[in-house]
């Protein structure tokens, strides 16, 4: 006779549930542990009045520094504590290495046309020293935190819709250029996504 005829229905679902529930802490553990391996960079920046900082999410590859797949720029303005987020999800990231490589603090102009430290603007850049020039993007932020436009045309998602850029865009919105066409550099930071020794 089958040894299931020797227990009523009843006994064998509350069998089930039990060795169900004894179960669900060793599934939640693996979770935990794959999740684990992520980590998180981070790289900040202060412009005038603005704090600005990246925060790079990857996981360990063998094949690549780091397969980095979410980056999170923070912008707060210190007068008014006024706070953004802005998101830049790589969902194909092992192919997609164009990240977040820099963040830059650069000259800007004030109303009037004259250089004026109140007006400095970020920019967020993706380089890979020419390896793949298509692959290379700025964004580019006012001196409050608003996001004003990008040179990014397909790389990454983000929780904002990229701006095209007219002919007159850095002159309009009064960044300073040298004679070369090129930002007029504060500071600048690099944003790592090599997982530091002891993290």
């Amino acid at each position: 006779m089958p040894m299931n005829n020797y227990f009523p229905g009843s006994f064998r679902l509350l069998s089930s549930l039990v060795l169900g529930a004894a179960l669900l802490p060793a599934i939640a553990n693996a979770q935990v542990t794959a999740k684990s391996t992520t980590y998180i960079t981070e790289a900040s920046l202060h412009c005038d009045e603005l704090d600005v900082s990246v925060e790079t999410y990857c996981e360990p590859n063998e094949r690549l520094d780091g397969a980095c797949f979410l980056q999170k720029v923070k912008l707060r303005q210190s007068g008014t504590d006024k706070f953004s987020e802005k998101l830049y999800l790589y969902e194909d990231y092992l192919k997609d290495r164009s990240l977040i490589t820099q963040l830059a603090c650069v000259k800007g102009k004030g109303d009037k046309g004259k250089e004026d430290k109140g007006r400095n603007k970020i920019v967020l850049s993706s380089t890979n020293l020419g390896n793949c020039k298509s692959c290379e993007w700025d964004d580019y932020f006012s001196e409050t935190g608003v996001f004003l436009g990008s040179s990014r045309e397909k790389f990454g998602a983000t929780n904002f819709k990229p701006k095209a850029l007219p002919g007159n865009f850095l002159q309009k919105h009064g960044f300073v250029l040298d004679d070369n066409g090129r930002f007029t550099e504060i500071e600048k930071v690099s944003v790592k996504r090599i997982q530091r020794e002891g993290k």
